[in-house]
């Protein structure tokens, strides 16, 4: 029976075989989805993935057969300098069609460097529409502020059936729907006289809120729809058409000013879709960073490994020909070689180097 390790370095061997040398991006035209990882022990990952423009003009979401792995690297920051180093030794700037990513400064300054249209990903411009119109609104705070109230007052109470669900911090505004929904449901149920006098009590601060609630939960539905049309069928003068359609019924202030910046990163996505259907979406590599923080979590100490290989072995075509081929073709040596190249140090080597250097210096004065 083959070890856990022999398994794992049969996975980092696939890993290295999915990716290409630059010749095979001279075929044709390719997008390129990047994003770096949250933070693991002092180190971030780097990750960019290539697309066949043709498959992304093709109005259905990304599968993770259909991308291949262009650059996994690891470094302790990543500056828009560095991100482009590692992009032009794998792919010819001319060969890119386009980029997708958030709007963070340093990935939107390389795909500037790099001359290169930059299509902000939907979830995280959806994001900041919402941030822009709801931060400084005192009736969202007012809100949340007695939304945190009772969860830390109710949670374990006989009325804990009607504690709000948890607010996340990082990112809070792509996490507005679950409190919204919360709160039209406790007012349904306010006026269906079916909870208890005390549990009316606690919720008494919502009608003065409910025209507030109904109006940004109305919001946040037809936000969360137009993101499932646009990832499921790509950006085109149609599915914008379809969107801001979404939105002809609501005459409020807050859903004017959404209205108004939808149709403004439209436009811009228009302009750089030039009459085609475009990918707009980057999900496909926040699931790639998903599947890793769950392997990698029975050990966060370590830090990122060569294990982050495991990523690029659930792309491309997985097949038992192109298995077989990885398998037999590389070898351990070309192993150690990318993981020299492209992994430094992991936390866990630095804590065993730091402590070896101790006990020589312990011995030392002995």
């Amino acid at each position: 029976m083959p070890t856990h390790t022999t398994v794992l370095n049969w996975t980092k061997k696939q890993g290295i075989g999915h990716f290409k040398e630059p010749s095979y991006y001279e075929r044709e035209k390719w997008v390129l989805i990047a994003d770096e990882s949250i933070q693991f022990g002092n180190k971030k990952l780097l990750l960019v993935l290539a697309v066949p423009e043709q498959r992304c003009s093709q109005g259905k979401a990304l599968c993770y057969h259909d991308v291949t792995p262009l650059v996994l690297k690891v470094s302790s920051s990543w500056k828009s300098d560095d991100i482009k180093s590692a992009i032009i030794q794998h792919i010819d700037i001319e060969n890119i069609s386009y980029c997708i990513s958030d709007t963070g400064n340093n990935l939107t300054r390389t795909f500037m460097l790099l001359g290169c249209k930059h299509i902000a990903d939907v979830n995280h411009k959806f994001s900041l529409i919402i941030q822009s119109v709801f931060e400084n609104n005192d009736l969202l705070n007012h809100y949340t502020k007695s939304l945190s109230a009772i969860r830390a007052q109710k949670s374990m109470s006989k009325n804990a059936r009607i504690v709000p669900p948890n607010q996340r911090i990082m990112n809070r505004f792509m996490n507005l729907t679950p409190l919204f929904e919360w709160g039209r449901k406790m007012l349904l149920l306010l006026d269906m006289n079916v909870l208890t006098k005390e549990e009316k009590e606690i919720l008494s601060f919502l009608e003065p809120l409910k025209d507030f609630i109904f109006d940004t939960y109305q919001i946040l539905i037809h936000l969360d729809n137009i993101q499932k049309l646009l990832k499921n069928n790509g950006f085109s003068d149609k599915t914008a058409r379809e969107a801001i359609l979404m939105f002809s019924n609501m005459k409020s202030d807050n859903s004017l000013k959404i209205k108004k910046q939808l149709e403004e990163y439209f436009a811009d996505l228009s302009y750089k879709a030039e009459k085609k259907t475009v990918c707009c979406s980057s999900d496909i590599i926040e699931s790639c960073f998903g599947k890793f923080k769950e392997l990698s979590k029975s050990n966060k100490s370590v830090g990122i490994s060569d294990m982050a290989l495991c990523i690029a072995a659930i792309l491309g075509q997985n097949n038992p020909d192109k298995t077989k081929e990885s398998m037999e073709k590389v070898s351990m040596k070309q192993l150690k070689e990318w993981k020299t190249k492209n992994i430094t140090k992991t936390l866990f080597a630095e804590k065993r180097e730091m402590n070896k250097n101790m006990e020589r210096c312990f011995c030392r004065k002995k």
